[in-house]
């Protein structure tokens, strides 16, 4: 018991060193991800908040410090400027959220980078940098891009399930009621459909979106209006060129060849009556 006593500051001591690389190295891939992925849109946050301050004070240089969300919200050096202020505050609790937006559900690679993306055209993220010009904004997502690649590129995918695996779940979707085709069917289409036209519902009124690997189709309609579009133009192209040049030519002549009126003479004016001299 003694002996126990005096090894126990030395287990405490083991305890407090080696658990940092063994967590490190006990720590499932999918823990290991999120950790990523939270890291990755503190990243992110920080990165795009210090542009909109750098740009909305001249003077003023964003703290490299404040990097976690607590920190950026304890951050008040914000001198006459209470509204940008209530919009740092405002986006910085917004921003947080962007962490759940992995961890539930899908956890591969595929899902990592598209919830991160998802950030650049957030309402809110879009609302929030809306002070800087376009060109920057058009540098700051780009660069953002690139560090959510480099994001990408810490990955752990051990876990990820392999295509095979993935083509074998979706056969194994059965089909919903009333649908013929089978899966096996629907592996071997050579043309899927684009993804585009599953998203959107074309409205009443509106037809959907012709596929541009499908060769258009004309009929009578289509060739008579072409013929009458031509027509139309060389009518055209035959007044402009011929009739309006003939017909100023013939005004011009009848205006020469027309004499020229002589001026009415003035009448003189009648002697008065004299009646009165008479008498």
């Amino acid at each position: 018991m003694f002996q126990f006593r005096r090894l126990l500051p030395l287990v405490l001591l083991l305890w407090l060193v080696v658990p940092g690389p063994l967590r490190a190295q006990m720590e499932t891939p999918a823990a290991a991800n999120k950790r990523l992925f939270d890291r990755t849109v503190d990243e992110l946050n920080f990165r795009t908040m210090e542009t909109v301050y750098d740009k909305s004070f001249a003077r003023g240089k964003f703290p490299a410090s404040l990097r976690t969300v607590k920190a950026r919200q304890e951050f008040n050096n914000f001198p006459g400027r209470d509204d940008l202020k209530k919009l740092f505050h405002n986006y910085n609790d917004i921003s947080a959220r962007y962490k759940s937006r992995f961890g539930k559900g899908r956890t591969d690679l595929v899902e990592f980078e598209k919830e991160l993306n998802s950030i650049l055209v957030d309402r809110n993220f879009e609302f929030f940098i809306r002070v800087l010009p376009r060109d920057e904004r058009v540098a700051l997502i780009r660069s953002l891009q690139r560090y959510i690649k480099q994001g990408a590129a810490q990955f752990n995918a051990s876990e990820d399930p392999a295509p095979e695996d993935l083509a074998a779940d979706a056969a194994a979707v059965p089909p919903a009621d009333g649908e013929t085709t089978t899966p096996a069917a629907a592996a071997e289409d050579p043309q899927p459909v684009p993804e585009a036209s599953l998203a959107s519902v074309p409205e009443a009124g509106y037809a959907a979106p012709r596929p541009l690997d499908i060769a258009p189709r004309h009929d009578w309609m289509d060739y008579l209006t072409l013929m009458l579009a031509s027509g139309s133009f060389l009518l055209l192209l035959y007044l402009i060129t011929s009739v309006l040049p003939d017909l100023r030519s013939r005004l011009d002549a009848l205006s020469d060849a027309e004499p020229v009126a002589p001026r009415p003479r003035r009448r003189a004016p009648l002697p008065e009556d004299r009646y009165e001299d008479e008498e």
